[in-house]
């Protein structure tokens, strides 16, 4: 039996006896938030303390605007409560100075969909906490109105950024350090770009080009041009304070790394390095990998199956477990119409249709783009087994797998866990049926997306 993340309980799978189990080393022991995130605004990297920045603006203008840019729920940041990091940074801007009605809380969920408004009291708890003035907006980033130009960065590309943000006299980005599948690590400058930049700025920044890099991987940000172009950005707009925090495998908070936008960052990175990393024997003839928090849709497991890839050998099987909470458990329509064309013109059409130069990139096509690297280890889009309840059956047309939901047969009172359960139970049989192997190898990756595998020789 092995146990599998499955939203926010396990399941207890029946597996043959070879399956081997691996995940994060050597993790941090979690942290009390209600002491290490007010002594991290007090004490940060190569910066005042955060009341004293606020105190400074407020002195200089009396009526200063503050912008503190939060991730969307996709990331499972630690900001609601007295261990969470929101209600600590609003009182470091109270104490210095400002009134609750002149701090503007904004979404930075680059093209994600807008987050309704049980949802945003949900993750960042304002009114619970007290804040019944701060004000929350979504970033639209095609709402031409809500943007304004800066330049043009290294590479060509138009900046487009929001205007709130600009005008703020106090610019404050918070957000999740984690491995990362295209920008080598989040947090940081990504709370920027593509957190709040317009859809013009995001057409090259997840443009086939820069994805196509090696460079564009996993814990790499030397050479990276996601991270180059993202940095560039940033520091054109400006941030006046960094918080980014740490979470272990249970999403506990591990670390906070406050002050100046690089140093902070840089601290952080090197602390998820130090754990993040799956030492791996060799490569394995079937992965088992849960999708984790950030899969609340089939667009967002790409971030698992990118790491299974990391651990299956050429030609050999992934099955991705997933709850999906999202309203569209599929993705936006430029994901869907970009799956469409990936399973009417096949891998290396597709490819070169986004590739060539008078190519108008479709929304979101950057996932399927990462999908397709899926693929070519995979070599069979059959071989990827999807595991999922939420996706209606006619969805599947288009969706690339084998949907193990046509595995199993089901009566409408059975709990999901339950239904789940059997399900992933019957993809295992049917991978090591299909093996070439008699006795195929076989890897849990337990931490999911989290987790970054690598083989050591």
């Amino acid at each position: 039996m092995i146990s599998l993340e499955y939203g926010s309980s396990l399941l207890e799978i029946a597996v043959p006896v070879q399956t081997e189990i691996a995940g994060m080393q050597h993790a941090p022991a979690p942290l009390i938030g209600a002491d290490v995130i007010p002594h991290a605004l007090r004490h940060p990297y190569n910066s005042l303390a955060l009341v004293d920045i606020a105190a400074q603006k407020i002195a200089a203008k009396p009526q200063a605007k503050a912008v503190i840019v939060v991730s969307d729920n996709t990331r499972p940041v630690p900001y609601k409560g007295e261990n969470g990091l929101m209600p600590h940074i609003l009182r470091a801007l109270i104490q210095g100075g400002f009134r609750e009605s002149d701090i503007l809380v904004l979404i930075g969920a680059g093209s994600h969909r807008n987050m309704l408004e049980p949802e945003i009291e949900e993750m960042l708890g304002l009114h619970a906490s007290g804040f019944q003035e701060v004000s929350v907006l979504n970033h639209e980033y095609e709402i031409d109105e809500q943007l304004t130009y800066l330049g043009e960065t290294r590479q060509g590309s138009r900046v487009m950024l929001n205007r709130l943000y600009m005008e703020a006299d106090l610019k404050i980005v918070t957000g999740l350090v984690e491995s990362h599948f295209m920008a080598g690590a989040s947090g940081g400058r990504k709370g920027i770009c593509p957190g709040i930049v317009g859809k013009e700025t995001l057409n090259i920044f997840h443009g086939a080009k820069f994805l196509s890099s090696a460079q564009a991987a996993d814990m790499v940000l030397e050479g990276n041009p996601l991270h180059d172009e993202s940095l560039e950005i940033a520091l054109m707009a400006g941030c006046d304070f960094l918080v980014n925090a740490t979470i272990d495998a249970e999403k506990r908070l591990t670390g906070v790394f406050a002050g100046n936008l690089q140093t902070a960052h840089q601290a952080a990175v090197q602390k998820i390095r130090s754990y993040v990393m799956v030492p791996l024997p060799h490569r394995y003839d079937i992965v088992i990998i849960p999708a984790g928090f950030v899969g609340v849709n089939h667009y967002q497991t790409a971030k698992a199956a990118i790491e299974a890839a990391r651990a299956v050998k050429q030609g050999g099987q992934i099955i991705l477990v997933a709850r999906h909470t999202d309203p569209d458990p599929v993705g936006g329509e430029g994901y869907k119409t970009s799956l469409k064309m990936l399973q009417a013109t096949g891998r290396q059409k597709f490819m070169s249709m986004i590739m060539a130069p008078d190519w108008k990139l479709i929304q979101e096509q950057w996932q399927v783009q990462m999908w397709c690297k899926v693929f070519d280890v995979l070599e069979n889009e059959k071989n990827l087994l999807y595991c999922a309840l939420e996706i209606p059956e006619k969805d599947y047309e288009y969706l690339p797998g084998t949907p193990c939901i046509s595995m199993i047969s089901r009566d409408k009172n059975d709990r999901p866990e339950v239904v789940m359960r059997a399900m992933v139970e019957k993809a295992v049989e049917y991978a090591c049926r299909m093996s070439d192997k008699n006795h195929p190898s076989i890897l849990l990756l337990k931490d999911g997306p989290y987790g970054i595998p690598e083989v050591i020789s």
